[in-house]
């Protein structure tokens, strides 16, 4: 554990600031989540970013999300509808469960520069100005399985304070 902390501390990864969860039908589990844990209100709602790459290729992506706050985290379901993902991926071979923990953070190049000197592979990465939030995103998912199992997400939104300073 000491030399992950190491790769941890040298990455300079906050706190975990997302759970994303990849489901079948984003109606169904938000209201499952509602009933069974009292997670919401949620907001559901298609993702189609302005650009997004698929282990580096350029691809065409659709989902749909439904998010709702836990406390001070995230708590992300997605369904893919359209496109090649990690996400379809995980469904077709894992079924629906927790995907990947995200991490909001300010220097988004340079964390995702130390994520690769560090040995993390990027698998996907998309950019996309949102409307709803009159701004802009920046996310790249990193292969980080080999240690815990879950895949890390590196994500950048001009509209947060914490992601302005």
């Amino acid at each position: 554990m000491n030399q992950l902390q190491g790769v941890m501390d040298a990455i300079q990864l906050p706190r975990v600031s997302q759970v994303g969860v990849v489901v079948r039908d984003v109606r169904k589990a938000c209201e499952f989540y509602r009933k069974f844990f009292g997670l919401g209100p949620f907001t559901i709602y298609e993702f189609e970013p302005d650009r997004h790459w698929y282990m580096e290729e350029p691809s065409p992506l659709r989902l749909m999300m439904g998010k709702a706050m836990w406390g001070d985290v995230e708590f992300e379901l997605i369904e893919p509808l359209e496109g090649r993902s990690l996400h379809r991926e995980f469904l077709e071979s894992n079924g629906e469960g927790l995907q990947h923990l995200g991490f909001i953070v300010a220097d988004y190049e340079g964390v995702c520069g130390r994520m690769v000197e560090a040995g993390f592979s990027p698998l996907m990465r998309a950019e996309s100005y949102l409307e709803q939030y009159g701004g802009d995103l920046k996310a790249c998912y990193f292969d980080t399985r080999r240690v815990g199992g879950v895949i890390c997400e590196v994500i950048w939104k001009s509209w947060l304070p914490e992601c302005t300073a």
